[in-house]
């Protein structure tokens, strides 16, 4: 059942992308002092894809062999900044104003889309046990 629930995957989706994030946004600013250090932000989630998915069968890795990795899927691959603004004098391009700025757009969507999952599963409960 919880496969056809889209709306709720989507937003579970997005969280786990928006977490992954605050995780390199962080590890962005420990090493603002490292010399010649890059940030490191992950693609956009690309929901016009998530969508897409939903609607054709899934492809999955299958282990047959007990010795077989099974891969883990990433929520979205992590790319190096291309466009350095400014540096420091010893290479580093970690902006602390851009990276807070991020953590603040990370914590209101994260904020966003447990709301949104909150209200589906709200939706959920009355559909089950109805009017009360």
């Amino acid at each position: 059942m919880y496969e056809k629930l889209t709306v709720m995957d989507m937003a579970t989706q997005q969280m786990d992308w928006l977490a992954k994030r605050t995780e390199l946004v962080a590890q962005n600013i420990a090493n603002i002092d490292t010399p010649a250090y890059t940030p490191q932000d992950l693609k956009p989630l690309d929901f016009k894809g998530m969508i897409s998915e939903t609607q054709q069968p899934a492809v999955v890795a299958v282990a047959d062999n007990p010795r077989h990795i099974v891969p883990q899927a990433s929520p979205a691959p992590v790319v190096t900044q291309s466009r350095v603004y400014e540096s420091s004098p010893d290479g580093n391009a970690v902006v602390m104003e851009d990276q807070m700025n991020k953590l603040g757009d990370a914590r209101d969507s994260y904020q966003t889309a447990a709301a949104l999952y909150q209200k589906q599963v709200a939706l959920l409960k009355l559909a089950i046990m109805g009017h009360e």
